[in-house]
């Protein structure tokens, strides 16, 4: 697991959330209910960002769209996971569930477990529960 940095609060750990979708208004959403629920947010709208930024930033949970221009979600997570990480990652899609199986596939091939889904459009309470852990 990566280290916490402190959020200021009482000296409490925050974890970290790594937000990488190709529309603007989906990373604002997602690093606004993040940011309310204590994350250090880090948001991309440049999916060919997201390989490096995991790797600096070793967020805790990581929220990707699997369906993004130039690079896809499927390949950044095969990527991602063949780190070997611990990270929780939340996929999305807009394009059916058929696309979220795809991403959940991805997981079982790498041996992670810690892949949970969230169909667009998604209501506020679904990305709040995933983000709490409470919705795996």
């Amino acid at each position: 697991m990566s280290p916490q940095a402190p959020n200021g609060k009482n000296g409490q750990m925050s974890k970290k959330l790594l937000v990488v979708d190709d529309q603007d208004s989906i990373t604002k959403i997602v690093s606004k209910v993040g940011g309310q629920l204590g994350y250090e947010v880090r948001a991309l709208n440049d999916p060919t960002k997201a390989f490096d930024e995991f790797e600096g930033f070793r967020p805790d949970v990581l929220v990707i769209d699997l369906v993004m221009p130039e690079v896809d979600g499927i390949d950044i997570l095969h990527k991602i996971l063949a780190m070997g990480t611990s990270a929780r990652i939340i996929i999305m899609s807009g394009f059916g569930k058929s696309y979220l199986r795809l991403g959940q596939e991805v997981g079982v091939f790498h041996d992670h477990p810690g892949i949970t889904t969230l169909a667009k459009p998604f209501r506020r309470a679904e990305l709040i529960a995933l983000l709490s852990n409470e919705g795996t």
